[in-house]
């Protein structure tokens, strides 16, 4: 080899890491889906500006403003931007009062910045998530933690003995729980009614007993709510969050019993800003004595020149009454009797003492006054449970930079994945799921398959599409809602028959025993083509208006009956709206809660009303026909049914279904329904007044 080969040096490119790559993989494809799902939403007009006026500061982050009118568009907890002349800010809406909106803020809103308008569209969380996914890398994020939550490394397991008093629970929940401390990835599969939050209440409790920091997160500002209201009951807390161990990111018209970030801040602030005013009270006591003292040096330093004449008169010393301005009385006293050369020295000695107190005072409010300009990010990073919603994670700018040792996320099956992928960036250990993969989705408005892969799945179904035989998943099989019929429904339908019943029996029949219906938990009201679908005014919905009457009717025999929590489901947004104006007309709009399917995810009532809507001449709707086993229609389905505790009332066209769809999930629902319990067919408008006078009551 000659030495010009010798020194010749080969420049090979950089080899990346398996992680690096499966990261820029998952990014891209996130990427792609979110934009492709960004153009689908600015097709549909869901976006929408409101222009703020009479804006106030009320202080803790707080702004208050006039809409220009009151809107439906809007509600309390959502995450919104705010457009002023001065750029864009995330916000969240934490109080509506008719035309009075209020926002918090994690930076100051200036309010003479006009115009100013609040910007509400899906499309700009999109935005940041994505701006978030860019920021991850492998060196400064919990990569591997998402690889093994998605699937694309093994999960890892060591037994371990549960710490923390678990006896409350059912062996199932126990096992749960057991599972969530042996393994760093745990899917805990919690069916309607079967204690999920109360056994979640005890993971949180397991892992703070072995002094992991949590990241709690939740797509809805409602579950982890209902998270924080069963930890509230747990003896530690009080302490915990005085401590500010317990901090919940965002506002919540629910009590979070002092544990919001604004609140921790309030506290630790009032504390600091004691603080600050002592040390300024020190320093401006420090000030005015070393004033006294320059003038104390002045008066020694001519008493010491007049001394040096050997015909002048003795110098006065300086009297104790003159040095108790800078000296304590004691000392004052004793300096006094010094004669003036050793009065000046000690006056000297306390002079650069008082500067030295002088300089530290400052630094230590210089300290105080830092801390509380970055007070959320001190009260985040102390904190060992963080509360919030999947948004908060990546919108919060405390959040940025910190990191957790669990990721436990409420209502998994229906978070999107992108998001479910960043939060998992933020832990380094564990990943426990909690949901249900048989309720409702992450909601996505295309349906392009990237945006349905890459988005609207289920984490479940990524990872553990068969979690009834996965080893790291723990199902809650006793379920404490639903009166046994409705529960023995529920669990044959959806769950494999493998739900058991526990629900107080007194409770369940005594809502069974009211009206309408005295003493049946589950009746089918055949409309027997009696009534008819149409499309809504607007085009994209569906009402049927004699069902909608049939449904009111019910609701009314129940309010009068004093039948407990009422709630009316339906499929369609448009029928919901019909039934909302006629239980007003009929005077019980405030007794009974009527919505869509989706917004009851969570919830639990009484008494249910299920108006299904379709009948002739149109056909199934989507939203209802499907036959596949993971359909969407099935997983709908399931959440209104499961929502009633102890009657559930199915108001439907029973041939109209048996004709048009034989084989979808909700045809044999009614088929189920029929033979569990009991049958009636509505007669039409003219026996409608009266539910006494219904006709052909069939068993």
């Amino acid at each position: 080899m000659t030495p010009r080969a010798a020194r010749r040096t080969i420049t090979r490119p950089r080899m990346r890491s398996p992680d690096a790559e499966l990261l820029d993989r998952f990014v891209s494809a996130f990427k792609r889906g979110i934009s492709s799902e960004i153009a689908a939403l600015s097709t549909l007009s869901t976006a929408f500006e409101l222009a703020l006026s009479t804006g106030e500061d009320l202080g803790s982050s707080r702004y208050g403003f006039d809409l220009p009118e009151t809107s439906d568009k809007v509600s309390a907890g959502g995450d919104c931007m705010l457009r002023t002349a001065r750029g864009e800010q995330v916000v969240t809406i934490e109080r509506l009062e008719g035309r009075r909106i209020t926002l918090t803020s994690h930076q100051a809103i200036d309010l003479g910045a006009t115009p100013i308008h609040l910007v509400v569209s899906p499309r700009f969380l999109y935005e940041r998530l994505m701006e978030a996914l860019d920021r991850i890398d492998v060196d400064g994020h919990e990569v591997r933690l998402a690889l093994t939550l998605f699937g694309k490394r093994p999960e890892a397991r060591a037994a371990s003995v549960l710490r923390g008093d678990h006896g409350a629970l059912n062996p199932g929940q126990r096992a749960a729980v057991q599972l969530c401390s042996d393994s760093n990835l745990a899917f805990i599969w919690g069916p309607p009614g079967t204690g999920k939050t109360e056994t979640l209440t005890h993971v949180i409790e397991e892992l703070r007993a072995r002094e992991k920091r949590i990241l709690l997160a939740s797509t809805t500002n409602a579950a982890i709510d209902q998270v924080l209201a069963k930890l509230a009951s747990r003896p530690w807390f009080a302490g915990a969050i005085e401590a500010g161990e317990v901090v919940r990111l965002g506002r919540s018209e629910e009590e979070t019993f002092g544990a919001e970030l604004t609140d921790v801040t309030g506290r630790l602030e009032a504390t600091r800003r004691r603080s600050i005013e002592w040390l300024r009270a020190r320093s401006q006591d420090a000030e005015r004595q070393l004033r006294d003292g320059d003038s104390l040096l002045a008066a020694i330093a001519s008493a010491c020149v007049a001394q040096q004449s050997l015909f002048a008169e003795p110098p006065a010393r300086l009297s104790s009454a003159a040095l108790s301005s800078l000296f304590p009385p004691a000392v004052a006293n004793a300096v006094a009797r010094m004669p003036p050369q050793e009065q000046r020295a000690a006056v000297e000695l306390r002079i650069a003492r008082l500067t030295r107190l002088r300089a530290l005072v400052k630094q230590r409010i210089a300290r105080h006054m830092e801390a509380l300009r970055d007070s959320e990010g001190r009260v985040l990073a102390g904190a060992r449970l963080v509360i919030g919603t999947l948004a908060s994670s990546y919108l919060s700018p405390g959040m940025k930079n910190l990191r957790f040792d669990v990721l436990i996320a409420e209502e998994a099956a229906m978070a999107p994945l992108p998001a479910l992928f960043h939060a998992a960036c933020l832990c380094r250990e564990k990943a426990i799921m909690v949901g249900d993969p048989r309720q409702l989705p992450t909601i996505v408005h295309s349906r392009e398959v990237l945006v349905q892969r890459a988005i609207g799945r289920s984490i479940f179904d990524v990872t553990i599409p068969d979690p009834a035989r996965s080893e790291v998943v723990a199902m809650l099989e006793v379920q404490y809602r639903m009166h046994p019929v409705i529960g023995a429904l529920v669990g044959r339908l959806f769950y494999g028959g493998r739900l058991r019943h526990g629900a107080d029996a007194a409770r369940s029949e005594a809502i069974a025993s009211r009206a309408p219906h005295r003493g049946r938990p589950l009746i089918v009201v055949d409309t027997a083509a009696r009534t008819m679908c149409e499309r809504s005014a607007k085009g994209a919905s569906r009402v049927n208006r004699a069902s909608a009457e049939v449904t009111v009717e019910l609701a009314f025999e129940a309010v009068a009956e004093s039948a407990g929590s009422i709630a009316v489901i339906t499929p369609y947004a448009a029928q919901a709206h019909d039934i909302r104006r006629r239980l007003a007309a009929r005077r019980i709009a405030g007794s009974v809660e009527c919505s869509t399917i989706h917004r009851f995810q969570g919830r639990e009532c009484d008494v249910v009303i299920i108006d299904l809507v379709d009948s002739a001449p149109m056909r199934p709707g989507l939203l209802l026909a499907g036959d596949r086993v993971t359909s969407e229609a099935r997983n709908l389905l399931n959440v209104s049914v499961s929502r009633a505790r102890g009657k559930l009332i199915i108001v439907a066209d029973l041939e109209y279904f048996e004709e048009s769809a034989p084989l979808a999930i909700v045809t044999t629902l009614l088929r189920e329904s029929v033979r569990d319990g009991l049958r009636v067919r509505w007669e039409g408008p003219e026996s409608s007044d009266s539910m006494t006078r219904w006709l052909g009551v069939v068993d």
